[in-house]
């Protein structure tokens, strides 16, 4: 784009048009002509006019690093803001005088009149003054910063981007895409005449599109294939005289000048003539048609075949082009990886840098993916030559705000930025409140920008939410919003743009994390704040929300819950409160996940707010006091399954426009008055009534509602005029529409009624979801019929049980959804279903389901031969069919995913199906002469089939045509008794690598006969479960790698023909291999022996009849599991040879006798023996010399004695003994286990001390409960030496601790026997103690979970109470504490109220 057709616009230009419109509000005007307020100076609006004309120029200066213009337009922002909060309280005390007036004054001037006759100003003088000084510094401040009037220069903070056709020296991935647009660039496009066409590349900034043209502008191929070739750097000047004249020099080396666009466009087009080309335009910004029609005109004489590689941002650039765009991705982390390493190490890998292999990798997974960020990082780790230097880079605050001089991404991302009109800047930046990988929905952003007052000022027919999407579609188009790769509802933002947002708003948007608290922060700062985040995971304490409290002009304050989805956030009522009336100006809170119960009155205080969110909390009700909530415009109840009823006061929300109650299932009728909230345009669920006010009719003036409604209830529609009153036919702005009536709803069912009812419900005429539940009419309505809703993309019936016949869907053009559940009276669909010539003709997905009656699907007999219905149908499902007799839609040329379930009757009674695209097929209980209309399928690669009745073995015409097929599952198929009658029919599946058989009791042999046979070349995974018959495994297993033996008994001696040991005839890939076998028959592993070298991992469960490992414990193993094998009386005696074993876990082996365990191999890391009753010592297993050990836990061994507990490697990690009472003993000198984290004992009755020189230094976790002969008091053990302790559980009666009336103690200092350190702390079985002692707030002031238990006398909490970080407490198990805790009543209550999470019980 050129600099003339930039709409640079200033980003405080739509906040200077709000105070434009607020100055001119007719309230205002009127208070000033009345002489009512006074003091309002009249100059206001003509300095912000001065002020404004200089806007675009200071804010180019700001993006240049210019520090004093930086400072003057902070004032300016901050003024800006200030003098909207001073307009909105003078409009917001005028409507509260004006609501009080009105009921004794007539309307219209009157009441005007009423308003501003009383004496109280409605606006402080003193905050006038104020605004009216600071005017008056930045209009003189100005003068002194040389800015101009209406003056754009982008020289000040750009440059011209200059790239070159020649490669990058390393290009990493792609592959994909590289083939694909090499396909598009080489081959000639079928059926088509056109000489020239475009190939756009579009993706955000840095993410590689300049390096991946030139890698297909230097192709070998691509060079054969085109006569000419030419690159052009376009930028963001678009210049078409300048581009002709450089591909002119381009294609002839000849020099160019002179500014006669008619001579050069002449010069190329006669260059170009007959002749197949290249040209690439490298970074393109123009939008404007005309200009791209002027540039194209010489190109139109070149051979066919020629083409025009666009590169750009923006898909508004590819919309000029007419051609569809090719996104692109961000790279794979392991190309970023190369990436990085190659710049950093001149290597493609760090094979031979091992030791930055795993900082390495973190760099690039911070890169996210885009290659100009791996190649600046790449190169600033040229020179640092140690990990720690690069563990440096990877911690250094340039990943959160990379606004260094040196900093070679953010440019670009400006560039990105500047070209954005002014009114999406502040939508842009608005993001940065947002954490990095936060997804959010578009409607949930869009109606933050309407509440903080984005969309205000513009000039337009179209309402708030319609304007908002074109600003978010405009935003994704240009590349700043990407949807998600995992919910597709979502959107999400790039890191570096989410930096560029949060450099843009600098100080006014504030955000804190889970480990980062705002300790740090200038609290001079904080309270420029104007946008902020909480960001966490669980727990909301007071400590942590204090920053926030001093914010007091925040204007939006959104709590991000992060972390598992199951996760809510918790917070006290207490603090929820404090912190909602310490910020009075609010416009925008939100806390959505959270498990409050009841909203704090005080929100009715927050005159400002205008979007209030409480989504998928556990509010049961809200405060009448939000009806005092003037501002109002979007409550988001969403998700709040327990609320059951909204305030009355609600519908005093005259400006309320969003209402979004979607999933209150608890919400069983809508407030009385309902019908007065006329500015809604958002009602999501409305439930019929019978009361007045609350029936149907009571939409007739909610005539704005758009988007989605749910009507339920419908039953309780009385009058069907109630249905013609709410008039949906006039709501043209809906687009999602759900009737329903309750599925049992007694004698209140009339059918006739019912279809009255739904006939006057006629939706508008662009609606385009549809869904229609438990309706009890005989027939749909007319309206229903034919083609008039054309934009209909949805629909479903469900449940609608006595409908006989089914409207004309066929003739629905846009219908891409059709789902049919319960239409139990419906027996034949035919030619009124079709309707006409092309049905269905846009129909994607199309869904039968639970209709008892239906039998007969007749075929399409209108229209021509080559005419045929469902013709870009993809998905089909059928369910439920038991009377459907006839076969499917002969001709289904583009369906993938087919699944039919429950149809036995269901057969090839017609001509065989084509289906030609099919990918996923799906059978259940059905019939196996389905399988005869089902051939061909050529495509398909899953398959699975359940309950398919009578069936034998697989056909082989059925088998034969299956080359593509990965995926092969059978279960349910009683009869089955082999796979194949001819072991040849396993060539044509070349590409099958999962095979599963699960529940054929008859499967004997995977062919007919006792022929031999060779499993797909390719089959790497196989699962047999619960087959009982069959009787052998194949013999040719060469290329399996994963086996699952389930509960086959006949197999379990496992006979494999055990052949050549040196041939093919061997499962010698294996890696992976289980088994379960709940029989009592013996199992054998002798076939392994020699054939199982590439096994690794080997797991085996509820094998009754395993007496012995032997032959299956081969060298390669690594990971061995074996759980509840009841007669397994020993272990492999080669154990010790196992030289890669790393893991050896044993559960539940009551037969394991083994008087001294064998010497262990060298290389474990984990050791877990759990309920082995038998094993009697482990002396002599060599545990000291396992130097990878990291875990070692014996659990429940009662007959495992140790004396002297042998010593343990310096590697150990975690340690776990748990109810072995013949350990006596624990590891001597255990001080110097430097690497222990984990030590957990319990139930461990003869150990009687702990061993001497102190407990292992740099524990973090310590659990010892049940040694009731210990000794030694808790105070012995030296817990305050442990500096990294952090979680501590204790049975305290051990040593006598609990026989005291204080605890810890009555000193001064008492909790110092505890480390600092401790996050968590529990304290249980105290049987005497009465007190717990002072200064635990102030020595453990880290502490986030408390639990006292056990301790029935325990009446005093400490008297400072607990430290602001704790975040839950639970008291279990102590009667008086629990009285004296109770919620409100209990005397302690106001000592733990801020704290987040509080359970307490019996």
């Amino acid at each position: 784009m050129d600099i003339g057709g930039v709409v640079l616009g200033s980003f405080l230009a739509s906040s200077f048009q709000v105070l434009f419109d607020k100055l001119a509000s007719p309230t205002l005007v009127y208070a000033q002509r009345k002489g009512i307020s006074t003091t309002l100076p009249k100059e206001w609006k003509e300095k912000l006019v001065i002020i404004n004309a200089v806007l675009a120029n200071a804010e180019d200066k700001e993006l240049s690093d210019n520090h004093q213009v930086k400072l003057w337009l902070d004032k300016v922002k901050d003024l800006a803001y200030d003098m909207e909060y001073l307009l909105d309280e003078f409009e917001i005390k005028a409507t509260q005088v004006e609501l009080e007036a009105e009921s004794s004054t007539s309307k219209g001037l009157g009441k005007w009149k009423s308003v501003f006759s009383r004496p109280p100003s409605l606006m402080s003088e003193t905050k006038v003054q104020e605004i009216n000084g600071r005017l008056e510094a930045i209009v003189t401040r100005k003068a002194h910063l040389n800015l101009r009037e209406n003056v754009v220069d982008k020289s000040n903070y750009t440059s011209k981007r200059i790239t070159t056709s020649l490669s990058e020296p390393q290009f990493f991935g792609r592959e994909e895409e590289v083939e694909q647009i090499l396909e598009l660039l080489i081959n000639e496009v079928e059926n088509s005449n056109a000489t020239l066409s475009i190939v756009p590349i579009v993706g955000m900034g840095g993410i590689g599109k300049t390096a991946f043209a030139q890698q297909l502008y230097n192709d070998a191929k691509v060079n054969r294939c085109f006569e000419m070739r030419a690159w052009v750097c376009v930028s963001d000047v678009f210049d078409v005289l300048d581009i002709t004249k450089t591909i002119l020099r381009s294609i002839t080396g000849l020099p160019y000048e002179g500014k006669d666009l008619n001579e050069f466009q002449v010069k190329l087009r006669d260059n170009l003539f007959g002749k197949k080309f290249l040209v690439v335009l490298d970074d393109i910004w123009n939008e404007k048609y005309e200009k791209w029609i002027d540039l194209l005109k010489p190109f139109v004489v070149g051979a066919r075949g020629s083409k025009i590689i666009v590169t750009t941002r923006n898909d508004a650039v590819v919309s000029v082009t007419k051609a569809p765009p090719i996104p692109l991705k961000e790279l794979s982390l392991d190309d970023c990886t190369s990436l990085l390493a190659f710049h950093a190490l001149e290597a493609t890998n760090f094979k031979s840098h091992p030791e930055f292999e795993t900082i390495g990798k973190k760099i690039a997974k911070r890169c996210k993916g885009l290659p100009l960020t791996a190649k600046m990082f790449g190169g600033a780790l040229r020179n640092k030559m140690k990990p720690s230097e690069w563990e440096d880079t990877l911690n250094n605050l340039i990943w959160d705000l990379p606004t260094t001089n040196n900093d070679e991404v953010l440019p670009i991302m400006k560039l990105s930025y500047v070209h954005l009109p002014s009114y999406l800047k502040r939508c842009f930046s608005y993001c940065a409140v947002f954490p990095k990988d936060y997804e959010i929905e578009r409607d949930e952003l869009v109606l933050l920008w309407i509440a903080e007052g984005f969309l205000d000022g513009q000039k337009t027919k179209k309402n708030k939410l319609e304007l908002g999407w074109n600003y978010f579609d405009e935003l994704v188009s240009r590349s700043f919003l990407q949807k998600s790769s995992v919910d597709t509802s979502k959107f999400s933002m790039h890191d570096l743009l989410n930096d560029l947002a949060k450099s843009i708003e600098g100080g006014i948007c504030f955000s804190t994390g889970e480990s980062q608290l705002a300790i740090n922060e200038d609290y001079a700062s904080l309270e420029r704040a104007r946008y902020a985040s909480f960001i966490r995971s669980q727990f909301v304490t007071s400590k942590c929300l204090r920053p926030y409290h001093d914010m007091k002009v925040l204007r939006s304050l959104i709590l991000v819950r992060i972390g598992p989805s199951g996760n809510s956030l918790l917070i006290s009522d207490k603090v929820l409160h404090d912190l909602l009336t310490n910020l009075k100006f609010l416009r925008v809170f939100s806390l959505c996940h959270c498990r409050i119960v009841e909203v704090p009155n005080c929100v009715g205080e927050l005159k400002h707010l205008r979007y209030l969110n409480f989504s998928n909390t556990s509010i049961r009700r809200l405060p009448e006091s939000i009806g005092d909530l003037c501002k109002l415009q979007a409550l988001i109840l969403r998700g709040c399954h327990q609320l059951s009823k909204l305030p009355h006061g609600i519908t005093k929300l005259v400006s309320l426009q969003f209402l979004d109650v979607r999933d209150t299932e608890s919400l069983k009728e809508m407030p009385l008055g309902i019908n007065n909230l006329k500015n809604l345009t958002i009602l999501s669920k409305f439930v019929v009534g019978t009361e007045k006010g609350l029936q149907l009719k009571e939409l007739k003036n909610l005539s704005h509602l758009q988007g989605e409604l749910f009507i339920l209830k419908l039953q309780k529609v009385e009058d069907v005029r109630d249905g013609v009153d709410a008039n949906l036919f006039g709501k043209q702005g809906l687009r999602k529409l759900f009737l329903h009536w309750d599925k049992d709803f007694g004698i209140l069912r009339n059918d006739k009624r019912e279809s009255r009812v739904l006939e006057s419900l006629q939706p508008p005429i662009d609606i385009e979801n549809l869904t229609i539940l438990n309706y009890g009419g005989a027939i749909f309505p007319s309206w229903l019929d034919g083609s008039s809703y054309s934009r209909i993309v949805s629909l479903s019936l469900w449940n609608c049980p006595y409908v006989t016949s089914l409207p004309s869907f066929g003739q629905l053009p846009s219908l891409r959804e059709l789902s049919l559940k319960g239409l139990n009276a419906v027996r034949i669909i035919g030619s009124i279903f079709y309707g006409g010539d092309r049905p269905f003709s846009s129909l994607i997905t199309l869904q039968f389901e639970e209709m008892l009656a239906w039998k007969d699907w007749s075929p399409y007999a209108g229209g021509p031969k080559e005419e045929v219905p469902f013709s870009c149908l993809e998905h089909l499902i059928v369910r439920s069919y038991p009377s459907l007799v006839k076969t499917l839609p002969c001709q289904l040329d583009r369906l993938i995913k087919l699944e039919i379930h429950s149809c036995q009757q269901l057969n090839n009674s017609t001509s065989e199906l084509c289906l030609s695209s099919l990918d996923e097929l799906y059978l259940e209980d059905c019939s196996k002469e389905i399988l005869k209309s089902l051939f061909k399928l050529t495509s398909l690669t899953i398959l699975k089939i359940n309950k398919l009745i009578e069936l034998v073995s697989f056909d082989h015409r059925f088998m034969s045509c299956l080359g593509k097929l990965r995926k092969l599952h059978i279960g349910l198929c009683d009869k089955l008794t082999c796979l194949w009658q001819d072991g040849n029919e396993t060539q044509n599946l070349t590409c099958l690598q999962e095979l599963t058989i699960k529940s054929c009791a008859r499967f004997t042999s995977f062919v007919a006969g006792d022929r031999e046979i060779e499993l797909p070349c390719n089959l790497e995974r196989m699962e047999l479960v619960d087959c009982t018959s069959l009787e052998k495994l194949p013999s040719k297993m060469h290329t399996l790698r994963h086996l699952v033996i389930e509960n086959c008994p006949k197999i379990m001696a496992l006979n494999i023909p055990q052949g050549d040991p040196c041939s093919n005839n061997s499962i010698s890939q294996l890696e992976s291999f289980k088994i379960r076998h709940y029989y009592d028959s013996p199992i054998s592993f002798s076939f392994a022996k020699g054939r199982l070298a590439a096994l690794k991992a080997l797991h085996i469960d509820n094998c009754k009849g395993v007496e012995s490992l032997e032959g299956i414990a081969v060298e390669s193993l690594e990971i061995m599991t074996i759980n509840d094998c009841q007669i397994m009386g020993s272990l492999p005696q080669c154990l010790h040879m196992l030289s890669h074993l790393t893991r050896l876990h044993i559960y539940n082996c009551p037969a394991l006798e083994i008087e001294d365990f064998p010497p262990l191999p060298v290389t474990l890391s984990s050791l877990v023996l759990n309920h082995c009753s038998k094993i009697k010592s482990i002396a002599n297993c060599n545990i000291a010399n396992c130097n990878n050990l990291t875990e070692l836990e014996i659990w429940e061994c009662p007959i495992l004695e140790i004396e002297d507990f042998p010593p343990l490697p310096i590697t150990l990690q975690r340690l776990k003994l748990w109810d072995c009472p013949m350990i006596k003993s624990l590891p001597n000198k255990w001080h110097h286990l430097t690497s222990l984290q984990e030590l957990l004992i319990l139930v461990c009755q003869n150990i009687k001390c702990l061993p001497k020189g102190g407990l292992p230094p740099k524990l973090r976790k310590l659990v010892i409960s049940g040694l009731m002969d210990l000794k030694q008091p808790v105070r012995e053990w030296g817990l305050h030496l442990l500096t990294s302790l952090e979680s501590l559980i204790v049975e305290f009666n051990m040593g006598g601790e609990g026989e005291k009336e204080w605890f810890p103690s009555e000193d001064e200092d008492a909790w110092s026997l505890f480390p600092f350190s401790l996050t968590y702390l529990s304290i249980y079985d105290l049987r005497k103690a009465k007190r717990l002692s002072s200064g635990l707030r102030n020595h453990l002031s880290s502490l986030k979970y408390l639990t006292i238990a056990k301790c029935p006398k325990l009446r005093y909490l400490p008297e400072d109470g607990f430290p602001p970080s704790l975040q839950q407490l639970r008291i279990y198990r102590c009667k008086i504490l629990k009285e004296r805790c109770t919620k409100l009543t209990g005397n302690y209550w106001p000592l733990i109220e801020e704290i987040p999470n509080i359970e307490i019980d019996d």
